[in-house]
This record gives structure tokens, C-alpha cells and sequence, in this order.
């Protein structure tokens, strides 16, 4: 009798908490859990400090409900995979983020998982302050696609509202060169066999050293203009890249991203094939401004190595108030895919309003079109030389193809010192640039080739210190340049 006594309380109990959960899940209760590497135990309840979880194991064992509060210890490490289960509301998020004092908690799945974190099929769900890594000590190049965070849309249809920010992520020592191995810091996925896409990302104040192969991107399975089904609403604001293996950020299968205030340096410094600091493919309506993007590695002669880059398949692209310098591959490619029903031509892209500096010493090159493009407009930029070597710069390379309808106005070339800017291309080649008001000074040869040339002057609209621009007083006393 005291047995089924005790079993039928067993039972009550159960109940009971069940029906708290519930009743906190539809009034939207906030529920804090704490995860504790030292001191947690899996068998305690995990909602309060003193009474932590210890493992992913655990963390990852339990589906979470709108807003659900999950917090690891500072100063903890965890070894292993984070994926989370469950989804938010917009009105009730998931959040994963850090509690206490000291460094940040580490997720580090040494290659022994192919995502140190996996949020798959989630929605309204962010994940802040943690240190995440991916290194196969024993590997020169892991061969498994190694990643930082995956977000994956997997034959579910829309996945929304996802927050990344003050994320460390750090050696991934995945393949570098281009195809199914390459690694990635941050990677978003959408895969079928039903449409599956991405709405309403962000990722925000992140840092990202030492990537190999790509720092952020995702993939283009409903990138195609026959099978389009692209994500929607990007953010990428406020990042820091470097020692990046092949790209920096690529904007892959959105309509409609802002990629603002991030800093790049030393993209590309380990693969071989072509990689850019920041570039969309497949994609639309991309805004990409207010960026430092510096010391991008051409030391091959490869085809890139630019600090931007319009590539294949997009619409719409705005590339403006970026300081872009020392870039070795150049400033700036324009290019097409191959043009059919699943690739479009590039068109309606604007470049305007960039300060490029020692831009393309190395490829020789600072502009480059390549296959056949329409409508490009370049405006308000700027772009200075002086370099200590004799460098013999090709301002605007046209290969592959000739370009319709590429306006340069109000712009500014001065090259100086020992570096010499050329135009060397043919007439042919040169026929489908117009040129509007532009300035041209120092050691500039071979303008006689071009045509639709309307004579004038650059003005030079300094705006104080708004970026770039707070960098022009200091690149000028840097070149002895006068205006």
C-alpha cells in the first residue's frame, strides 16, 4: 500500500510539473537555466546557479519553449557540440548567452563534430558571448566542411529571427581550397528537398581570426534564378575579420542585406584559388558600406584578391563610404557568371563614394571587369597611389568580355611617387566606358585611349570626419597630397 501510495505522488508530481511548464509556456514566463563545467550536475534541476548542469549533453537533451533563458558559465569549457532544440516566439526569443565573470565560455569541438554549434531549424533564437572553436590539432586541413556556427534551414520552409553577436570564433582549420571541405566561421545552409530559406538575420560585433576557408557566408541552393527561393534580410554589422584563409564575407541567396562597420585585414592569406574581403553572389538589392577592408593577399597573380567584388547573378548592389587600402588584388571586380535561365547578367550596380588607398599593388590592377556586366555606375570615389616600389597599375582591366553601360563621374585617380596608373586596354575594350567629370593627377598615362570623355573636374566633397573621409587628412599627409 505505502508503495503505490508513494508511485500515485510520483505520478501527481509529474503531472503537476507538467502542467507548470505548460501554464509558463503559454504565459510566456521567462525560464532561466545555468550550465556550470566545474561544479554543474546533469541530475539537478539547472535553475539556478547553485543548482547547474554540467553538459551539452544535457543542454542539448532538452527542447526548449519561448523564453527560455540558457546561460553558461564564464570560465567554463565545454568540449563537444551546442545544438539547441526548440524555437521562439517573436515576442518570447530563445537566448543562449553567458553568465558570471572572466573569459568567455568555450565550445570547442576540436574536429571531432563538423559544427561546434548547429542551430537547425530554429527560429526567433540567439546565441551571444561565447568563444567557439573547431581545430583538429592532429590535421593540417580537416576535410569534413568544419564550422563555427551552421545555421540550417533544412525541408522546412522559412526559418526567422536569429541573432548572433559577441561571438569569438577561431581556428577552423578546414580545407582552403573552394568546394565541399572548405571551413567556415559562420555558415548559414538551406537545403531541400522542400524550399527552405533564411528571414531575418543577424550577426552583429563578432570576431573572427584565424578561418580557413571563409570567414562569413552561406550557400546558393535556391539561388538559381529557375529554382529561387532566395533568404531575406541580412545583417552583418559591427565584425571583425582577420587571418581569413580565402573570403572574408560573401553574401549568398539574399534579397536584400546590409553589410555595414565591419573591419576586414588579411583576407585570402592561405588559399590559392579566388577569394575577395567582401563580395554577394546570387543576390539582391546588397548594401555594402561603412567597411574597412585592408591587406588582402594576391601574392600569385591570381584573379582576385580585391577588397570588393560584384560577382554572378545579382541586382542591385550598392558599394559606398567603404576605406579600402592595400589590397594586393585591387579594389574593386564586376563580373557575370555564365548568363542563362539560372544565372542572370550582373546589372544595376553602384559604386560611389569609396576612399581606396595602395589598392592592387601586387595583381597591378585596380579596377577589373570580367565577362560582360550592365549598368555600373562608379561616382565620388577616390583613389590615390604612392608607392616606395615602382608599380605600373592597370586602372581598369577588361577581360573575358566588354561591359554595357559603365559611367565613371566626379571620381579622383592621383597616382604619385613611383607608382604609374595606365589605361592599356584597346578602344574596342574601352567603348563602353563613359567618363563625366573626372580627375585625374600625377603619374597617369595612356587617357588618350579613351572615349566618351567629358572634360571636368572632381569636386571633392570632404565631409568632416565621417567615415571615410577621417581618414583623408592622414592618407594626404601620409603622400604629401595637396587638393
Amino acid at each position: 500500500m505505502k508503495r503505490k501510495y508513494l508511485i500515485g505522488c510520483f505520478l501527481l508530481l509529474m503531472v503537476l510539473g507538467s502542467s507548470l511548464r505548460l501554464s509558463a509556456e503559454i504565459s510566456g514566463a521567462v525560464v532561466k537555466y545555468y550550465i556550470d563545467s566545474e561544479h554543474g550536475n546533469d541530475t539537478y534541476s539547472g535553475k539556478s546557479e547553485k543548482q547547474a548542469w554540467k553538459s551539452l549533453a544535457k543542454v542539448n537533451g532538452q527542447k526548449f519553449v519561448p523564453g527560455d533563458r540558457i546561460f553558461f558559465k564564464r570560465g567554463g569549457v565545454w568540449k563537444g557540440q551546442l545544438v539547441p532544440q526548440g524555437s521562439g516566439t517573436k515576442a518570447q526569443s530563445i537566448l543562449f548567452s553567458a553568465y558570471g565573470k572572466g573569459a568567455l565560455p568555450v565550445i570547442a569541438a576540436e574536429g571531432k563534430f563538423k559544427d561546434a554549434v548547429l542551430l537547425k531549424n530554429n527560429s526567433n533564437i540567439a546565441l551571444e558571448y561565447f568563444d567557439i572553436s573547431n581545430q583538429d590539432s592532429l590535421l593540417k586541413q580537416q576535410k569534413t566542411g568544419p564550422t563555427g556556427v551552421r545555421i540550417l534551414a533544412e525541408d522546412i520552409g522559412t526559418i526567422s529571427n536569429i541573432r548572433l553577436s559577441n561571438l569569438y570564433i577561431h581556428d577552423i582549420n578546414g580545407d582552403n581550397k573552394k568546394g565541399s571541405n572548405e571551413g567556415h566561421g559562420i555558415f548559414w545552409d538551406c537545403q531541400g528537398p522542400k524550399p527552405s530559406n533564411i528571414e531575418n538575420l543577424l550577426i552583429e560585433n563578432c570576431k573572427l581570426l584565424r578561418v580557413d576557408r571563409n570567414g562569413i557566408r552561406g550557400n546558393g541552393t535556391f539561388g538559381f534564378r529557375t529554382n529561387w527561393f532566395p533568404n531575406r534580410n541580412l545583417i552583418i554589422r559591427g565584425c571583425t575579420l582577420e587571418d581569413i584563409g580565402g573570403d572574408g564575407i560573401v553574401v549568398k541567396a539574399f534579397d536584400g542585406s546590409l553589410v555595414e562597420h565591419n573591419k576586414l585585414f588579411y583576407i585570402r592569406t592561405r588559399a590559392k584559388d579566388n577569394a575577395v574581403g567582401i563580395w554577394p553572389h546570387s543576390s539582391d538589392n546588397t548594401l555594402i558600406q561603412y567597411n574597412e577592408v585592408a591587406y588582402t593577399k594576391n601574392q600569385d597573380w591570381s584573379n582576385d584578391g580585391q577588397s570588393f567584388d560584384i560577382d554572378g547573378n545579382c541586382t542591385n548592389t550598392i558599394i559606398q563610404n567603404n576605406y579600402s587600402h592595400d589590397n594586393e588584388g585591387g579594389f574593386m571586380l564586376v563580373i557575370s557568371d555564365a548568363i542563362n535561365d539560372k544565372s542572370k547578367m550582373t546589372t544595376g550596380s553602384i559604386i560611389r563614394n569609396n576612399l581606396s588607398v595602395n589598392d592592387g599593388n601586387n595583381r597591378k590592377r585596380l579596377f577589373n571587369f570580367a565577362l560582360v556586366t550592365d549598368s555600373t555606375y562608379i561616382s565620388g570615389n577616390h583613389f590615390y597611389n604612392r608607392s616606395a616600389d615602382s608599380v605600373k597599375m592597370e586602372l581598369i582591366d577588361i577581360e573575358h568580355g566588354v561591359p554595357k553601360n559603365v559611367v565613371f563621374e566626379n571620381n579622383t585617380f592621383h597616382y604619385a611617387g613611383k607608382s604609374l596608373g595606365i589605361f592599356n586596354k584597346s578602344a574596342q575594350q574601352y567603348q563602353a566606358l563613359k567618363w563625366m567629370g573626372n580627375t585625374f593627377k600625377g603619374n597617369i598615362r595612356g587617357r588618350e585611349k579613351l572615349l566618351n570623355v567629358t572634360e571636368g573636374k572632381a569636386i571633392l566633397q570632404k565631409k568632416g570626419n565621417q567615415f571615410p573621409w577621417n581618414y583623408l587628412k592622414e592618407t594626404e599627409k601620409k603622400m604629401n597630397l595637396k587638393e
